[in-house]
C-alpha cells in the first residue's frame, strides 16, 4: 500500500497557496453569512397622502357611482406618485373590489367573490385597515359616496329597528328588492374610524350630511368635514375635476376649490346645491354656543303666543317621506328668526354666529337645490348670507 505523505505545517510548500486559501476562506465566511443572516428589508417610504374613496353603490346609485369611479380614473392622470388614490366599490350586480387609480389607469388589487353589506362596521373597518396597511401615508383622506340621511330616522346595520340615526348607506346586500335596506349611523361609523389613523378630511358626497350632530360624532377623528347640507344630484361630484384637488396639501385651499368646482358643475347641470366645509377643532365651541342659544329660545318661548310659529321663514332642507312637516332645518336660520322675533338676545345670537364662522369656514349656497321628494316649496324662505349657515339641525333636536 502506498503511503500518504504528510507535510509538517512548517515544511509545507506554501508559496503560491496563500492567496488561494485566503479566497477560499472568504467564500466560506460569505456562505455562512448568507445562510445565517437575512438581508435588511428596504424601508417603506410612506406617501404624502392616501385618499380612500369608499363607494357603496349596492343600491339605486349603482350606475351613478360606476360613472364616478371612471371619473376618478380619468382624474388620476396627472396625480403625483407621492399620492395614493384607492377606491373600494360595492356596486349592485358586480363583485366588490379595491382598485388603485394612478396615471389614468385602474388596477384592481383585491376582489371578493360574493357581495356583502358594505355598511356593516366590521366590513368597513377591515377594508380600510387593509388599504391603510398596503398604502401607508403621512396623512389620509376619506371620500364616502352613496346615500346619506343626516339626522333622519333610518334603519341601522346594528339594530334593524327604526331609530334616530345620522346615517350613511344604504345597502341592499343582494338585490334592490331585498329588505331591509341597511344603513350605518355616524356614531357607529365614528367608532370604525377611531381605529384608523386620524384623517385629514372626510368628504361626504352624500345627501344631507353637513349636520351639527354628525359633526359632533366625527369631530375627534378628522380635521375637516366637507359635505352637502341639502340633497345632492344622483350624479355626485365631478370626480374628473375633483380628484386632483384632493391632493392639495393645504387642506383649507383644497376645501375651497372643491366647493367651487362642485357647485359650478351642479349649476351647469341645473342641479345646484348647498355645501360647506368645517373645521372640527371648533365644533365643541359651536355646539356649546348653539346649546346656550337653544335653551334661551326654549325658555323665552314659554311666554310666546300659542299662534307663534317658530319655524316660519326658517330655511329647511328636507321633508321626510312619512311626515308632512320638514325635519331638517338650517341652524343659523332658525336662531336668526328667533332673534328677529325677540326670543333670542343679540349677545347670545352673535356669540353663536361667531362660533359657527370659526367652524364653517367656507360654504356655497343656492336659492334652490335638488329635492328628490318634491316637497320643498322654495317660496317659503329666502337663502342669503344673513340667514344661511350651511349647517343643519334636526327637528327632533330643536324640540328637545
Amino acid at each position: 500500500m502506498k503511503k500518504i505523505k504528510f507535510f509538517p505545517f512548517s515544511s509545507f510548500p506554501w508559496e503560491g497557496w496563500d492567496g488561494v486559501l485566503f479566497t477560499l476562506l472568504l467564500a466560506l465566511l460569505g456562505a455562512c453569512s448568507d445562510s445565517d443572516v437575512s438581508p435588511e428589508p428596504e424601508p417603506v417610504i410612506p406617501a404624502q397622502r392616501t385618499i380612500i374613496a369608499y363607494f357603496d353603490g349596492n343600491n339605486s346609485l349603482a350606475s351613478n357611482l360606476t360613472k364616478d369611479i371612471e371619473e376618478i380614473r380619468t382624474g388620476s392622470v396627472n396625480i403625483s406618485a407621492n399620492y395614493n388614490v384607492i377606491v373600494f366599490a360595492n356596486i349592485n350586480g358586480k363583485k366588490p373590489y379595491i382598485a388603485e387609480m394612478a396615471g389614468g389607469k385602474k388596477t384592481v388589487v383585491r376582489e371578493w367573490d360574493n357581495t356583502f353589506f358594505a355598511t356593516n362596521p366590521d366590513s368597513i373597518l377591515s377594508i380600510m385597515q387593509w388599504i391603510v396597511g398596503k398604502y401607508p401615508a403621512n396623512e389620509y383622506g376619506i371620500v364616502f359616496g352613496g346615500h346619506g340621511t343626516g339626522s333622519i330616522v333610518s334603519t341601522d346595520t346594528i339594530a334593524t329597528t327604526m331609530r334616530p340615526a345620522y346615517a350613511y348607506g344604504n345597502d341592499y346586500n343582494t338585490t334592490p328588492s331585498q329588505k331591509p335596506l341597511l344603513w350605518i349611523n355616524t356614531g357607529t361609523l365614528a367608532t370604525v374610524i377611531s381605529h384608523l389613523p386620524r384623517t385629514k378630511f372626510i368628504f361626504f358626497d352624500c345627501c344631507l350630511m353637513q349636520d351639527i350632530d354628525v359633526a359632533g360624532q366625527l369631530k375627534k377623528y378628522t380635521d375637516y368635514i366637507i359635505a352637502p347640507v341639502c340633497e345632492t344630484p344622483a350624479e355626485g361630484a365631478p370626480y374628473d375635476k375633483i380628484t386632483p384637488l384632493l391632493t392639495i396639501d393645504n387642506t383649507e385651499q383644497m376645501c375651497d376649490e372643491l366647493l367651487t368646482t362642485y357647485q359650478a358643475y351642479c349649476e351647469q347641470t341645473a342641479k345646484p346645491i348647498c355645501i360647506s366645509a368645517l373645521r372640527t377643532y371648533y365644533v365643541d365651541d359651536m355646539q356649546a354656543k348653539a346649546n346656550i342659544a337653544l335653551q334661551e329660545v326654549k325658555q323665552n318661548l314659554l311666554t310666546a303666543p300659542v299662534t307663534y310659529d317658530k319655524y316660519a321663514n326658517v330655511i329647511y332642507y328636507y321633508k321626510q317621506n312619512t311626515f308632512a312637516d320638514p325635519c331638517l332645518y338650517d341652524l343659523k336660520s332658525f336662531l336668526y328668526q328667533q332673534n328677529q322675533n325677540n326670543y333670542l338676545s343679540d349677545a347670545t345670537y352673535n356669540a353663536f354666529v361667531e362660533a359657527q364662522k370659526n367652524s364653517i369656514f367656507t360654504s356655497r349656497k343656492s336659492s334652490q337645490w335638488v329635492n328628490a321628494q318634491n316637497r320643498i316649496d322654495f317660496t317659503q324662505f329666502v337663502v342669503e348670507d344673513y340667514n344661511y349657515g350651511a349647517l343643519s339641525i334636526s327637528r327632533d333636536a330643536l324640540e328637545k
